[in-house]
């Protein structure tokens, strides 16, 4: 969700919803000290809504009627690093969204991936930016396929694959990195990256590598404005 002002009292928010895709909603009132439950504190990034919405299939601006917290988070505000994650998070599934297309896999993922990070332990939300743009880019049809082999090892990321050929132009991955970008690549869930041994520069690096495979093969992937932030708190 990404909320900007309108008017005196009001908000336009972009939202991801389950049934409708991606939307854009005006939400009247919120802003004043008469807003009850309304509240714009409320409507925060990584927030879950239940919503009752005003649907115009002519108008490109639909309007919430109402709407209550789906999960109030124990930790994900408060705590920097979660925060940082999850913001990070939101801003790299709005480049993989179009309007009114509906993404339910990808939207019950980023759900649940969002109360993971609120419940996980500290050690583990470390592998968690890593684990969600593999699975998040996968859902929305980006996947770099095979794996590392003595046959095939070299991660091509302008392929999308491993490929028995050094790739014609960088990066080019030696060895041991190769061999750690696929099981990253190939990782199921979140606790098969817990007993990966990685140091911050080395998550650092396998995170550029895959957010350039995204920029690579997205249409109008831009640059993160979140990623300094998360390089910042977790590298």
């Amino acid at each position: 969700m990404r909320c900007v002002r309108f008017g005196e009292t009001s908000v336009i928010c972009t939202v991801f919803t389950e049934l409708l895709g991606l939307q854009s909603y005006m939400v009247k009132g919120v802003r004043t000290q008469r807003s009850g439950s309304r509240k714009a504190n409320q409507l925060f990034p990584s927030s879950m809504l239940d919503m009752v919405v005003q649907r115009q299939p002519q108008k490109n601006l639909q309007h919430i009627r109402e709407y209550q917290p789906t999960i109030i988070y124990t930790r994900l505000q408060e705590d920097v690093h979660r925060h940082g994650i999850a913001l990070f998070a939101i801003e790299v599934v709005s480049q993989l969204l179009v309007a009114d297309d509906p993404q339910p896999a990808l939207f019950d993922f980023l759900m649940q991936f969002l109360i993971d990070l609120d419940t996980n332990s500290q050690q583990l939300i470390a592998n968690f930016p890593l684990f969600f743009v593999v699975h998040c880019g996968r859902l929305a049809g980006y996947h770099i396929s095979g794996t590392y082999s003595a046959l095939t090892p070299y991660p091509d990321l302008r392929e999308g694959r491993f490929s028995e050929h050094i790739p014609d132009e960088p990066p080019v991955l030696e060895p041991a990195e190769a061999k750690r970008f696929s099981a990253i690549n190939s990782a199921l869930d979140v606790d098969s990256l817990a007993g990966m041994e990685m140091n911050g520069a080395e998550r650092q690096r396998m995170l550029q590598y895959l957010l350039l495979f995204l920029c690579l093969h997205v249409p109008h992937f831009r640059e993160l404005k979140t990623l300094p932030v998360l390089t910042a708190i977790l590298y």
